[in-house]
């Protein structure tokens, strides 16, 4: 969507969950620094995101969710629902406790996913995104191409620059090649830790 270049409000997304939903690609503020994102089910869409950050293909984008329920479904061993369960406890005690937003590394059947998304990896990265406008938009885009909510989540950046921390930064990377929503993020000052879901080894 090069040349689509539109500048979203917080209360806006309908609007852009229909943008996203077409194919476009999005900046926008997360729990730390600034995201790109996109449909987490819409290839074309993650190639551009790639194409334009200069992204190795192999590493895997982290996708975002409003809650670990969404992921019953996708998970790749047994007592999925106690898993699950201290997925979203542990991720709003640990964000709470540390001002730091929690990626998971998790199994996953990886057949129902676009093979980008997982890269060269087993697993997949979901965040469970505390921010409220962020899950109110995961929300916004469940549909029958993604029952997950997915919203890919890459910082909003060419591969190995600054990610940036606001609109501005954002859009001297973009410009008019992908749209942008204009709000908060929560402040928080370091980007996400990694956290094996299995193996419970903390990566970041």
């Amino acid at each position: 969507m090069a040349g689509s270049k539109q500048i979203f409000g917080a209360d806006e997304l309908d609007l852009v969950a229909n943008y996203l939903q077409a194919g476009g690609v999005l900046a926008y503020p997360s729990e730390s620094v600034w995201g790109l994102g996109c449909d987490a089910f819409n290839t074309d869409a993650i190639n551009q995101i790639i194409n334009l950050k200069h992204r190795d293909i192999g590493k895997g984008l982290i996708v975002l969710t409003d809650a670990a329920e969404r992921l019953k479904s996708l998970i790749d061993v047994s007592h999925e629902t106690s898993l699950l369960d201290y997925m979203q406890n542990f991720s709003d005690e640990f964000t709470h406790k540390h001002s730091r937003a929690l990626t998971w590394l998790m199994p996953i059947q990886s057949s129902v996913l676009p093979s980008v998304l997982i890269g060269s990896h087993d697993t997949l990265a979901v965040r469970i995104t505390t921010h409220p406008l962020l899950k109110d938009l995961c929300h916004a885009l469940i549909s029958p191409t993604n029952p997950y909510g997915f919203l890919v989540s890459t910082s909003c950046n060419l591969s190995k620059s600054t990610p940036a921390k606001n609109l501005t930064q954002a859009m001297g990377y973009f410009g008019d090649q992908i749209a942008y929503l204009d709000t908060d993020g929560l402040g928080f000052a370091q980007p996400s830790c990694i956290k094996d879901l299995l193996a419970g080894h903390i990566l970041r």
